[in-house]
């Protein structure tokens, strides 16, 4: 399930609030500091933020060698964050079983290192991996080589084996180095708000690529029901796609707002559920007052559209995607619409799931106890199989529309 992440953007690295179409690329302009000598001698560190990931990028004096952060031998670079009524986060980079690992309080963090250059590490992650806090905070960065003792020593050249000094004068330098050398920099930790999502390739869709990946879908809500279903998604960790019917989103705002808050998904399933079929120009009203409905909510602009009924057609097709919205139908239906039993919706759905399924199935509309029933068992029977659950958008690899609020 795609956690709720932040975006950090700090002062000195031209940080501010943009709009959606900006948004995916945040900050990152270094802040500098004259070299100080020895190993791992940090000279540049940026911060910002691209799309849902953190990008911190450390630059040094001299190449920076796995040997110099070796875990084994204490090497390490590491950015602190103070932010007031939490104890100090710090978030390191290490090299530990020949690979880079990012680490926070002894946990590892999800994300990537890159070494573009000898001197230069970027690091990637969502920040709410290190579990960093919406606000300002304090940011400074602390760099230590691998094997260095209370003092290395100080000459023309420090020559290195590894991460040892082999050969040295006898002036003493600092073990560790700091950036910056005193104080901190200044830092806002920003919350990402999804605006929307871009459609791209098919008009219309009854699958995704195929692969051990599977989208559940719920129709005709919000309902009575849709806060059970977001609860136990969140129970079983998974996100989910809701295609919801205009005319109801306005009484449920703060439920649709929670949906993406939720990790899932919001998507058009027209404004009051007409068979739309045959297209024409009703059928563009129908999709454009639901989204505007979506959007007055929520701020967000779905870019998939469900057709009532399965009732679909080239025109119909073409309108939604002339809004900006790929057409969706499905590759599995227990017709939990019908109340089969939840013991039937189950075994319907595993009979007929495979790499890159669209799971049908209802959160309004009727009666959903036995739709809600069926969830666990169906999750926990695929992920056993070793499937994963993902949201409609990143089934078809659908990029988001972003922007940072604070």
């Amino acid at each position: 399930m795609r956690t709720p992440v932040v975006a950090v953007c700090v002062a000195l690295s031209l940080c501010f609030a943009a709009s959606a179409s900006a948004a995916t690329t945040q900050g990152g302009e270094p802040h500098t500091v004259k070299p100080e000598g020895g190993a791992l001698d940090l000279i540049s560190s940026s911060f910002g933020q691209r799309s849902r990931e953190l990008e911190i990028v450390y630059r040094s004096a001299e190449p920076i060698t796995p040997q110099l952060l070796a875990e084994v031998n204490g090497g390490q670079i590491c950015t602190i964050f103070e932010q007031a009524s939490l104890a100090a986060r710090a978030v390191c980079v290490t090299r530990a079983d020949g690979k880079w690992r990012i680490v926070s309080r002894g946990a590892r963090v999800e994300g990537s290192v890159s070494q573009p250059r000898e001197s230069e590490l970027r690091l990637r992650f969502e920040p709410a991996e290190a579990k960093l806090k919406v606000g300002l905070a304090d940011v400074y960065v602390k760099a230590t080589a691998a094997g260095c003792s209370a003092q290395q020593a100080k000459a023309a050249k420090v020559t290195w084996s590894g991460a040892k000094i082999i050969s040295a004068a006898v002036l003493a330098l600092p073990c560790e180095h700091r950036l910056p050398r005193v104080g901190n920099y200044q830092a806002r930790v920003w919350d990402v708000a999804v605006t929307g999502c871009r459609r791209s390739g098919a008009g219309q869709v009854s699958r995704g690529p195929s692969g051990k990946r599977v989208a559940l879908t719920y129709d005709d809500g919000p309902s009575t029901y849709t806060p059970a279903f977001l609860r136990e998604l969140r129970r079983l960790g998974v996100p989910a796609t809701f295609f919801v019917i205009g005319q109801q989103v306005s009484a449920n705002a703060a439920l649709v707002r929670s949906i993406l808050r939720s990790g899932s998904m919001v998507a058009n399933h027209s404004w009051s559920h007409p068979d739309m079929g045959a297209g024409g120009a009703a059928a563009s009203t129908q999709l454009r007052e639901a989204n505007a409905a979506v959007r007055r909510a929520t701020g967000f602009t779905p870019c998939l559209f469900r057709p009532p009924y399965g009732s679909t057609g080239a025109d119909l097709v073409s309108r939604a995607n002339a809004q900006g919205m790929t057409s969706v139908l499905w590759s599995v239906d227990p017709l939990d619409w019908r109340t089969p039993g939840t013991g039937s919706i189950v075994s319907t759905v595993l009979r007929q799931a495979s790499g890159g399924a669209i799971i049908l199935s209802h959160d309004g509309g009727g009666p959903r106890s036995q739709t809600l029933a069926a969830m666990p068992q169906i999750v926990r029977t695929l992920k056993g199989r070793g499937y994963k659950f993902v949201t409609l958008t990143d089934l078809l690899g659908y990029p988001e529309r972003i922007k940072l609020v604070k």
